[in-house]
């Protein structure tokens, strides 16, 4: 060391554990040894001036006052954590207790000895000579730390070592002690923290031709090394690779011409990132958000810490199979998320969108920025040829609750658009359709989180350009998801009693017939008991402004009450029951009452509604077993049989007809209801005869009928006269199956019924007495294999007729198939349908999907796809043919591994084949 300088305390401080930490962790080489630097830090001789002197030691030069510290005190990086200013002269300085360190030397081969050659030279230096194959092991007195050094050649200079030992020495783990070592021939250096037996304790692993580490300054060169981290959150190590590999200090290392990935196959990666230079700095920060803010405990103020790692590139090169696909000047990213910023790309072909290429990338490692954990913000980038560019984003956030008084949140932001001058192709007669904008598009923020113990927060905002976009760019959504509605939903739950407060809109949907509340509140008491359980009440209440809103775009809604009405409802439904047993059979006459006041009805008049009634539940069970039942064939050892007869009676009426309500309360989602709107007006032209006829004009498929038939009392304005007795009967076959002392029972057949009587047939059930005569039965054959078929059934002319049987089967190699027949009448369906997904060997996977319907006489859909799991990468080629819209589509898709293994964080995204459909 040449010169002079001058150390803040801080400085001071931090001097001291750098030298405590001697050995500590893991090591770095350097290519040629070098000689050893000390800093000895010495109090000033003169404190008037701020000068001191360093003594010589052999290996350092003699030294020269300096000039008063104040000249050399150094600029401050505003950017840079906060530093005090230096310590008055004469403070007491703490520094922390040296722990000894044990090094001990033990063969590499078991089938042979290393030897040891040791020379003392003039400046009381060891310098000591392995061959033969050695492992120089360098433990903490503690156990917290160790290094291990395996080589096949070794020079190790060591001076003021504190004392021998057999096959080893001890080091006090001061500043005295210096020990520089050089490796050669097939180097392994572990560092190890945590203890030998605590989970995740390996935490890096170098690998290298030549290492020389020099353990007092804690640097290192390593020549054609392959630096290993094993990461907590990562299935597979992360690798840094380079000719050199250079170890700075304890934090921070450097890779010249480098490559990194974290691969199952690292010595052929699929998906690796390539840079002439690579940094690694790891160490504990504040966490910030998007916005450089700190990240502060909500309770406490103070700012959250987290452990980084992370890794900086320049002129970096994303290749996929070893082909370039993606290039950045410079790069940064955590190693802990060591993906970067491709995250999926995928291509389609077909008659709708023409070719499709699809991209998503990472946002914040475009930014090479640090998300907050359980965050992450994609970019969307497409072209479709047949459509124009697209573009969009989507950001997810998850905040669990890790301390007492925290409440988890999650949410999730959808943004996409493109200006499409293409023709939607949708499927089906549809009619006159509206125009759509030539800019289409959607944004969609859903939020959920617990406010406080017990009470709980949903909102959501929805905007869509047009009434055909979702249906058309995201099928999947449109036909399985929730509504797009704008919402704000509270809920409070204490026992059995709760609360609730909704205000919705439909926002832009003219196309959609929806109910706007501005508000409405409810609440409800369920089960509670009186009189020593001798009677048991529940009652719901709601009040609300309600504005029913029709659709305003063909096709027009088709029911009487689907009116546009702006009205107050205020509701109060209650049931009393007294429950009691009679010998075997459960009993529980009931009463039920429902006051409701509209400020409007459907001609705008004030009503209000009394609907009244009462009747009985009851039960009966029996049960047998049969011990001596064995059969190897159907796998049965021993069945119990269990049955029981359930039935449901009630009286009710009403004082005005449901008919003069408006229907606010709606009874299937957006896509049925437009579903039901497009179809019925053409059913004639699309089922010949009188089952055409009924199917359009019968009110036997009006939506709201069916619910007063069945029952359903939920739904407040779909209420009126009933006189229905509901019977069913409901069995269970079960078994044990297992290994002797293993056994578990299962099901193995149930066989259920049920049927509803209508006394008053003309007025509730168009004539007939019987109506929904329903069965669902299972027989699980094996645990794995199992025969299913159900089916409901009106026993009149024109009635709704429909079943089905199939055969499931799965095995634990991700094999499942399931083969069926499923008949709907009276629109003339007779489908066989075929879905497949075959484990061809660990590394193919094959999807079939296919359906026929022998009524239409047409193929309905059929899909195939192809995967490859790779070490890295996965890989899907697949086909499809929808007949409805005559369209056939390619698709080819590339995903990362690492996808479903960083805990969720694509979520949502197109890197699967099923998930790029729903997105498209």
């Amino acid at each position: 060391m040449k010169g002079h300088r001058v150390f803040s305390g801080r400085a001071i401080i931090w001097a001291g554990l750098v030298i405590s930490a001697l050995l500590a962790s893991a090591p770095a080489t350097r290519a040629q040894p070098v000689p050893p630097v000390r800093p000895t830090v010495r109090f000033p001789d003169d404190p008037s001036t701020g000068a001191f002197s360093l003594p010589t030691d052999g290996l350092m030069s003699p030294v020269q006052p300096v000039p008063p510290r104040t000249a050399y005190q150094p600029a401050r990086d505003p950017g840079a954590s906060y530093e005090p200013d230096p310590l008055p002269s004469g403070t007491v300085i703490p520094t922390p207790q040296s722990r000894k360190r044990y090094v001990k030397y033990i063969p590499r081969y078991a089938t042979t000895t290393y030897s040891q050659d040791t020379i003392k030279l003039k400046d009381g230096t060891e310098r000591i000579l392995f061959t033969g194959g050695i492992i120089i092991s360098v433990a903490s007195e503690d156990g917290d730390q160790a290094t291990e050094f395996a080589t096949d050649e070794a020079v190790m200079w060591v001076r003021n070592k504190t004392q021998d030992e057999k096959d080893g020495f001890v080091t006090s783990g001061d500043s005295k002690t210096e020990v520089e070592v050089y490796l050669s021939g097939n180097v392994i250096v572990r560092t190890m923290q945590g203890g030998k037996n605590k989970l995740g304790s390996v935490t890096r692993t170098l690998r290298a031709a030549q290492v020389y580490y020099d353990a007092t300054q804690n640097r290192a060169v390593a020549l054609k090394a392959d630096l290993e981290m094993a990461l907590s959150n990562i299935p597979d190590a992360f690798h840094l690779r380079g000719e050199e590999v250079r170890r700075l200090d304890l934090e921070n290392w450097e890779i010249l011409t480098g490559t990194s990935n974290a691969s199952k196959l690292p010595s052929d990666p699929g998906l690796r990132l390539d840079s002439q230079r690579f940094t690694l700095s790891q160490r504990r920060i504040v966490l910030r958000n998007i916005f450089g803010f700190p990240i502060r405990d909500v309770r406490t103020g103070e700012p959250i810490e987290g452990q980084e790692q992370i890794v900086t590139g320049t002129n970096v090169v994303t290749r996929l199979g070893g082909l370039p696909v993606f290039y950045l000047p410079k790069m940064r990213f955590d190693a802990t998320d060591p993906l970067g910023p491709v995250t999926g790309l995928g291509f389609s072909q077909n008659r709708i969108f023409g070719s499709q290429f699809y991209s998503s990338f990472d946002i914040y490692e475009l930014l090479a920025l640090r998300p907050p954990p359980g965050h992450s913000w994609r970019l969307n980038l497409d072209y479709l040829s047949r459509r124009g560019l697209a573009g969009g984003t989507d950001y997810t956030y998850r905040i669990p609750s890790t301390e007492p008084g925290e409440y988890p949140a999650a949410g999730l932001i959808k943004l996409y658009g493109l200006q499409d001058d293409g023709l939607d192709i949708l499927g089906g007669p549809r009619g006159t359709e509206p125009e759509q904008p030539s800019f289409r598009g959607r944004a969609l923020w859903r939020h959920q989180q617990e406010v406080m113990e017990g009470t709980y927060f949903q909102g959501q905002f929805a905007y869509l350009s047009d009434k055909n976009f979702l249906e058309q760019y995201y099928k999947n959504e449109f036909d399985m998801g929730p509504n797009q509605e704008t919402f704000a939903y509270l809920t409070w739950q204490r026992r059995n009693f709760g609360a609730s407060a909704l205000v919705q809109d439909r926002l832009n949907r003219e196309w959609a017939s929806t109910t706007n509340w501005l508000p409405r509140v409810d609440g409800h008491l369920l089960g509670q008991t009186f009189l020593d359980d001798l009677f048991v009440y529940s009652a719901r209440a709601s009040a609300g402004y309600a504005q029913a809103r029709p659709t305003e775009i063909p096709p027009f809604a088709l029911l009487p009450t689907d009116r546009r009405v702006d009205t107050g409802r205020f509701d109060l439904w209650q049931e009393l029951s007294v429950p009691f047993a009679l010998g075997p059979v459960k009993l529980a006459p009931y009463g039920v009452l429902d006051l409701t006041e509209y400020t409007s009805d459907v001609n705008g008049n004030e009503v209000g509604r009394v609907y009244g009634g009462g009747g009985t539940r009851a039960s009966l069970p029996f049960s047998r077993v049969y011990g001596d039942v064995s059969s190897e064939l159907l796998n049965l050892r021993g069945l119990n049989h269990k049955i029981v007869f359930g039935g449901n009676y009630l009286y009710a009426r009403s004082n005005e007809p449901y008919t003069r309500f408006p229907m606010l309360d709606r009874l299937n989602d957006d896509a049925v209801d437009q579903a039901y709107r497009n179809i019925r007006p053409i059913q004639s032209q699309l089922v010949p005869g009188a089952d055409g006829l009924a199917l359009m004009n019968s009110p036997i498929f009006n939506p709201q009928l069916y619910a007063i038939r069945r029952l359903v009392e939920n739904r407040t304005d779909t209420l009126d006269n009933m006189n229905v007795l509901q019977m069913d009967v409901r069995q269970r076959f079960q078994t044990k199956r297992g290994y002797p002392g293993m056994e578990h029972t299962v099901d193995f057949l149930t066989f259920d019924v049920s049927a509803s009587y209508y006394p008053d047939a003309k007025r509730d059930n168009f004539g007939n007495p019987f109506s929904f005569l329903e069965y669902g039965t299972v027989w699980n054959v094996g645990d794995r294999t199992s025969v299913v078929s159900n089916g409901w059934f009106e026993p009149y002319e024109g009635g709704s007729r429909y079943w089905n049987a199939g055969v499931y089967v799965n095995r634990t190699d991700r094999t499942n198939v399931y083969l069926g027949y499923r008949q709907t009448d009276p629109i003339n369906s007779k489908a066989v349908v075929l879905t497949m997904g075959y484990q061809m060997s660990p590394r193919y996977y094959m999807n079939l999907g296919a359906s026929y319907d022998f009524g239409l006489q047409q193929a309905l859909s059929n899909t195939f796809t192809l995967t490859r799991t790779g070490a890295d990468l996965t890989v899907t080629v697949g086909f499809t043919y929808n007949a409805f819209v005559n369209n056939f589509g390619f698709q080819f898709l590339v995903i990362p591994n690492l996808a479903s293994a960083l805990g969720g964080r694509f979520a949502g995204t197109p890197i699967s084949n099923q998930q790029l459909n729903s997105r498209r």
